[in-house]
């Protein structure tokens, strides 16, 4: 099911869903033009948010409207900053068996965790942080309210000759997605 929502994709454009542990309060996370990291109540062009492969299981997050990479400190405060940081800013994505991710800093080992300097305290050496597991969502937000910035339009973010061109239905590979990836050919995928 990951394949279908662009697990396989090295860019994904998501909204990161949390809520506490009872459902009482649900949020996305948001990076703000000022490098301000908190939660949105919904969806909205500040929540929308790159996510990049930078490594085998680790990620780069940006917000698209910000421009600002998502890091963190010693202290596990999350900030947006404009330039990147391998060690400030890139996360492990731990994807859990409940379909919810994890995303820990590679530098800090601190999970991501939009809960409270105090709620951190608290729960310092103990499983989870509250806040802490992320669903990353699809965008519903319109795309006339949203700048996408470098995509364009939110369409132009994804592929969209994968469906231009008809389908080889007599091929292991009907979408011809094989082909873009490499030059080298392998037998089995050949007709």
């Amino acid at each position: 099911p990951h394949l279908n929502y662009g697990w396989g994709e090295p860019i994904r454009l998501r909204h990161l869903y949390t809520a506490s542990k009872h459902g009482l309060f649900s949020c996305f996370l948001r990076i703000g033009a000022d490098g301000r990291v908190d939660a949105a109540g919904s969806q909205s062009p500040q929540s929308l948010l790159e996510i990049r492969a930078v490594a085998v299981r680790t990620v780069a997050i940006k917000g698209v409207q910000s421009s600002r990479y998502l890091c963190m400190d010693e202290a596990g405060r999350l900030h947006g900053q404009l330039r990147y940081s391998t060690e400030d800013c890139s996360f492990e994505e731990e994807i859990r068996p409940d379909g919810y991710n994890v995303y820990k800093s590679k530098k800090h080992g601190i999970s991501v965790s939009l809960s409270s300097a105090k709620q951190r305290q608290q729960f310092k050496g103990k499983d989870f942080l509250p806040l802490s597991h992320f669903l990353p969502m699809i965008n519903t937000v319109p795309v006339e309210s949203a700048d996408f910035g470098e995509y364009g339009d939110y369409s132009q973010a994804f592929e969209p000759e994968v469906f231009s061109s008809p389908l080889e239905t007599d091929s292991m590979d009907p979408f011809g997605i094989t082909s873009k990836l490499s030059p080298v050919k392998s037998p089995s995928f050949q007709k």
